[in-house]
């Protein structure tokens, strides 16, 4: 199988074998042109000669549109995850139209009936959600630590780009750490006051920013880098069954 994640800024793809194993996996910047980058991936791809194409993508209708036509020169089977609020492994009170397919897979990826759960995702935003047996309650989303700082450089004329770094919550004595700081505290904030409001929800973080947030959590963390992937494979799985039945 091929797995396809086209984020807001880069795509990523895995090759998975029968047992579900990763045989090869990349990313790469797509510059809003996924599908001219697949362009340039089609060749790997027909090596690879997978069985099927899983795709979960946030770029919209025009996007998804181009990149099928890309994908159609292959002459593989593929298609697009839908959200569904009401899907078998995992309902959600969210309206599905405004519920984004990466976040949603993240959560497809993590959930356990048997558990209460506080899904974070660390990405280009940051999602905090709130899943109760296997019910989405619904959930916040926040500027990236790196959205928060473009935000800050751009809004005031008095603080400049730097080269700080997001590794203390401690407060700051040079301005270019007391934003750098801030910011990390803003996110790990709010955290720490949602799984406070919520003690017996299992914390599970994501994404590439999660360990270096976690480290300022003050509950533990289960740290997982294969949420979407494996949020992918249960999608499809799940379809696959469906379609037998």
């Amino acid at each position: 199988m091929l797995w396809l994640d086209l984020g807001n800024t880069r795509l990523k793809y895995w090759l998975t074998d029968d047992i579900g194993q990763i045989v090869s996996h990349n990313a790469r910047q797509h510059l809003q042109a996924p599908a001219e980058l697949l362009m340039g991936l089609t060749d790997r791809f027909e090596r690879y000669a997978p069985d099927f194409i899983g795709i979960s993508s946030v770029l919209g209708d025009e996007l998804n549109g181009n990149v099928a036509q890309t994908l159609s020169r292959l002459g593989i089977p593929f298609e697009f995850v839908n959200v569904d609020s009401s899907h078998a492994l995992m309902s959600s009170r969210y309206d599905a139209k405004q519920l984004g397919c990466d976040r949603w897979l993240q959560m497809l990826g993590a959930v356990d009936r048997t558990k209460r759960q506080c899904v974070v995702g660390c990405g280009t935003a940051v999602t905090i959600d709130l899943i109760d047996h296997a019910e989405h309650l619904g959930g916040y989303i926040f500027p990236s630590i790196y959205l928060q700082r473009e935000s800050l450089f751009s809004g005031t004329k008095q603080i400049t780009i730097s080269n700080g770094a997001f590794d203390s919550i401690a407060q700051g004595v040079t301005t270019q750490d007391a934003v750098h700081h801030g910011i990390l505290l803003s996110i790990v904030g709010a955290i720490n006051e949602i799984t406070h409001r919520h003690p017996n929800f299992e914390l599970i973080m994501t994404g590439g920013d999660a360990a270096m947030i976690a480290e300022h959590v003050n509950r533990p963390v289960r740290l997982r880098d294969d949420l979407l992937l494996n949020g992918l494979a249960r999608y499809f799985d799940y379809s696959k069954k469906q379609l037998v039945v």
